[in-house]
């Protein structure tokens, strides 16, 4: 049989028309066939109901009963009686607009339906769980009818499902405003806040007058103020000490108690949610700045391992939305049209980085410090190769062939710096620092132009082409010899092949089908660690780096000594540290757990040592000392 008919509702609507729950089934069986004979042409659907059976039909109420829409009462006439739930929900909500207009008329309660009814034909809930349940994604759609089970022994509400539960925060704001404005209460309740905050009497009377004076306030009783749910807690204790005191209580009374119990899990979810807003606000400041440590530009799985100062992962105290929504404010909000907080860059490999504007610059001069020796090194080995072979190449003496020499090393060994070079917004920013009162420490500008890239690599081809000549034999730097030995030594094809360097092994550079890729399948723990080591590297070295170079950097940043020998000595103590550390830390090393945030963890604890405390630049020193781990444990 379809379903495509709503048979709750012409249960509800029947029940309606006759005004009683109780519906007995062959009259029902009976009006939804004449029914379906008159609406047929306007619902064709209906065509299934006009010869149904009043078997399937109970089968089919059978389903609503089991979804607590409805209950079959068996009678020992042989009458059967579907009791419609449904119709309690739509009168109960009549019953909660009446308590707003007027808080004398009780809360709905088991009493209230007929004693033949069981417990069981309704939806039991704790109120404490399920309030905030439905405050927060309620279905007010819903036909169901619940019964809210209220905590210390206070009796039970029922509640229908379609009503807002604000609604049901304001029936119990409504009641307890009623009783505080009886004269007896109002004097009373006052005095005893009053007096139980004697350095506050001010912002006691002020909270209790606002409350009663703004009915249609139900936020303001909690507005993030902590005075103000200090003052609610009590009050609520208060009201509910003297009432529970009251021996044969009235209707009026139960409802008072019943009023506080929901005004009180009302104020603690509000409190909750205040909480949670806090934490969640200070987890994306706290993301923030992490956004301003090094290595300063970021991808969105390296934001997404960021930790808090407790070692605990900050995605998971802001949800997915709330870092989208952060990332998107931090590079898209502006000021006097100037480029937005967070810049956002791509790589040729599809990556994608995120970086403060103010650490652009900065980031542009450290990377070109790092890429001076790679590039150098690079050259000489292929210009010695070229001159090897009595060969020669433009960029040895012409400036702008040198100049496009740099441009596709750059590209190649150092990709992050040729992106931040050749990006849209640079000379834009560089604009900015200059007008800006603090000035501009990085100039990489001639004006509107980018310095030449020897100049910011502070690389010249003639002190490398000396280099070069420098490794080759002694015969080479005679002229007539070398001309005659090029005559007949020159091969017919010299190729001047590219000679990359050779950088120490990355995970890149190991096999997809080697032990090392197989981490925790097969070798000994020691490779095992290794090869584990290096797949954690991937994830702190920036893309065409090397952990030397990573090194390095964060090397020159933390030690700040002057002399070469105290400088030295500096770095030997540090490594010396870690190495110890590391021989006593490897042996209980698990090769299951031995991953990114076990080597966090390490670097964290050595980090705060006493000795280690007295460098200040904390954040190189803690990228320096998770390098230094690895590099320590891939070399076995």
């Amino acid at each position: 049989m379809a379903k495509s008919v709503n048979l709750e509702s012409l249960l509800r609507h029947y029940a309606t028309k006759q005004e009683s729950a109780f519906v007995n089934f062959k009259d029902f069986c009976d009006y939804i066939r004449r029914y379906s004979a008159k609406h047929i042409e306007e619902q064709p659907e209906f065509v299934q109901y006009l010869e149904v059976p009043d078997s399937t039909l109970y089968k089919e109420i059978e389903e609503l009963v089991t979804k607590h829409e409805a209950y079959i009462l068996n009678q020992n006439t042989g009458k059967v009686i579907i009791v419609v739930l449904t119709y309690y929900s739509v009168y109960f909500a009549n019953r909660y607009k009446e308590i707003l207009n007027s808080p004398m008329v009780p809360f709905p309660s088991v009493t209230d339906l007929p004693k033949q009814l069981p417990v069981n034909a309704f939806e039991k809930r704790d109120a404490v769980e399920f309030i905030p349940y439905l405050l927060s994604e309620q279905d007010v759609k819903s036909p169901l009818l619940y019964c809210l089970m209220l905590p210390k022994d206070v009796p039970a509400i029922l509640f229908p499902a379609c009503v807002p539960v604000i609604f049901l925060v304001r029936c119990a704001m409504a009641k307890m405003r009623h009783i505080l404005k009886k004269d007896e209460y109002h004097d009373y309740f006052l005095k005893k806040l009053r007096n139980s905050n004697p350095n506050k009497e001010i912002g006691a009377r002020n909270f209790f007058s606002r409350f009663l004076q703004h009915p249609d306030n139900t936020d303001q009783t909690f507005d993030g103020d902590t005075d103000s749910f200090y003052f609610w807690n009590q009050l609520c204790y208060f009201i509910r000490q003297d009432f529970e005191k009251v021996k044969d209580r009235t209707i009026e009374d139960t409802n008072i108690l019943q009023a506080i119990s929901i005004a009180e899990i009302w104020l603690m979810f509000l409190k909750d949610k205040e909480n949670a807003a806090q934490k969640k606000k200070e987890a994306l400041n706290e993301l923030e700045a992490c956004l301003a440590k090094p290595p300063y530009f970021f991808e969105m799985d390296s934001i997404l391992k960021f930790r808090d100062s407790k070692g605990a992962l900050l995605y998971g105290q802001f949800s997915e939305e709330d870092l989208k929504a952060s990332l998107q404010q931090l590079t898209s909000e502006t000021e006097n049209n100037d480029l937005p907080k967070l810049l956002v860059f791509k790589i040729e490999s599809g990556k994608r980085y995120f970086i403060y504007k103010s650490k652009v610059l900065p980031l542009i001069v450290r990377l070109a410090n790092e890429a001076h020796n790679t590039i150098e090194k690079h050259l000489t080995d292929k210009w010695y190769a070229v001159l090897s072979n009595y060969g020669k190449l433009p960029e040895m003496k012409e400036d702008k062939a040198f100049e496009l020499e740099l441009h596709k090393c750059v590209q190649e060994f150092s990709p992050v710096l040729h992106t931040l070079l050749t990006a849209n917004f640079l000379p834009v920013l560089n604009f900015e620092l200059n007008n800006s009162p603090e000035g501009n420490n990085f100039n990489i500008f001639t004006g509107n132009k980018l310095l030449p890239y020897s100049e910011l690599l502070m690389l010249k081809n003639t002190s490398i082409l000396a280099r070069a000549r420098m490794m080759l034999p002694f015969w080479y730097t005679i002229p007539v010899i070398s001309w005659i030995a090029g005559l007949f030594l020159k091969k017919k094809q010299p190729v001047a092949r590219k000679q990359s360097v050779a950088p120490e092994l990355t995970s890149d550079d190991i096999p997809d089908d080697t032990p090392q890729k197989r981490t925790g399948k097969t070798g000994s723990k020691k490779e095992i660690l290794a090869a584990t080591a290096k797949e954690i590297s991937e994830q702190l070295i920036p893309a065409g780096s090397t952990i030397d170079r990573e090194l390095d950097s964060y090397h020159n940043i933390w030690n700040k000594m002057i002399t070469k020998e105290a400088r030295t000595q500096l770095t030997e103590d540090v490594n010396a540290l870690i190495r110890d550390y590391m021989r006593k830390v490897i042996k209980t090393i698990s090769t299951s757990t031995f991953n990114l945030e076990r080597v966090q963890s390490l670097a964290s604890t050595l980090v705060k040592t006493p000795n280690m405390q007295k460098i200040k630049e904390e954040d190189a020193l803690y990228m320096y000392t998770q390098l230094y781990i690895l590099r320590l444990v891939s070399n076995g």
